[in-house]
């Protein structure tokens, strides 16, 4: 099986390919991580099951953390470093950067940063695993030197992608006013770090995505650069809009799918793409899966029911019985 990416040529990172069989029937899987399986090992596998009934591109997605790395690793040929709660891509035009760090100050994320950007153009810097809460004051004070000049993106999770730095909706104020904290400390602290957004850039304290990771989103802005989610990076890394257009089917998955979280927002995301693109989209997951009808209402057409913490031979011949039925279909519309 060949490098992830589209269609024989139709949105290949890199000018890879991923068509992984040949067939009239075109299936774009998108996947989250399925139990023990990260998103391009549970996408491999379910691939394999359409293979003999498809053209198959497998484009691996993850939110945020190690599983990231490992997506973007996959997608631009490269190897994803995992050690303990930091994780990291380097290629020669990119270097990645995520840690799981509870510490409230920014400055260790930065040193580690800077340390390691060495001559990369494009520094993309997963913010999902911080805690800080220093708008990002600590990762300019290490890092702004060694990032100034290059393409710097931010990774925050979907739910922080609008949240602004300051304001009675800000990322700072929900998290204040759900710990208890007093309205006039909570004022007080709005008030700082208005201060320190604006010494940033004009507008930058309303400006959306700012209040993400604490307000570390901040600094990301601060350097002239952008805020977005990791699936969509993952998106744009494999020019995914080319291969859903070209795509008869979109296949996704995930370990749980429910009525609140809608499978998580890898999940969400691709149901909301196939949507856009008036594609049909199924879902591989554990557990019983909702009914057709609440599947629905966020773009799932079918929901197939895996073991809990399925193996890749398991979902592979779950797919194979799913697909021969697809693939049926199509030919009984031709």
């Amino acid at each position: 099986m060949s490098t992830p990416g589209g269609f024989d040529g139709l949105g290949q990172p890199e000018g890879r390919s991923v068509s992984v069989s040949k067939g009239r029937l075109r299936v774009l899987v998108a996947t989250d991580r399925i139990g023990a399986l990260d998103s391009l090992a549970a996408g491999t596998a379910l691939a394999r099951g359409f293979a003999d009934h498809a053209t198959v591109a497998v484009v691996p997605l993850a939110a945020g953390g190690p599983d990231l790395a490992a997506a973007v690793a996959a997608l631009t040929g490269a190897e994803a470093e995992v050690d303990r709660d930091r994780w990291c891509v380097r290629t020669s035009t990119l270097a990645l950067f995520g840690q799981r760090d509870t510490d409230p100050d920014s400055a260790g994320f930065g040193r580690w940063v800077a340390a390691g950007v060495g001559d990369a153009h494009r520094v993309v810097l997963d913010l999902t695993g911080l805690g800080a809460a220093d708008g990002g004051a600590g990762l300019l004070e290490e890092a702004r030197d060694a990032l100034a000049g290059r393409d710097v993106i931010g990774i925050v999770d979907a739910e922080d992608l609008d949240l602004p730095a300051t304001g009675i909706n800000s990322g700072h104020a929900k998290r204040a006013y759900a710990a208890g904290a007093d309205i006039a400390d909570v004022l007080a602290a709005d008030a700082r770090l208005r201060a320190w957004a604006e010494s940033l850039g004009e507008g930058l304290a309303t400006r959306a995505g700012g209040g993400a990771a604490g307000g570390v989103a901040l600094a990301v802005l601060g350097l002239n650069g952008r805020i977005v989610t990791g699936q969509h990076y993952c998106h744009e890394l494999a020019s995914l809009g080319q291969t859903m257009a070209a795509s008869d089917l979109v296949v996704t998955g995930t370990t749980s799918i429910g009525a609140l979280e809608r499978g998580g927002p890898v999940v969400a995301q691709v149901a909301a793409w196939a949507g856009e693109a008036l594609r049909p989209c199924l879902a591989f997951t554990t557990g019983d899966a909702l009914s057709r009808r609440e599947l629905r209402t966020f773009g799932i057409e079918a929901a197939y029911s895996l073991d809990p913490d399925p193996s890749s031979e398991q979902l592979t011949a779950l797919a194979a019985r799913v697909a021969s039925g697809w693939a049926g279909g199509a030919a009984a519309d031709a």
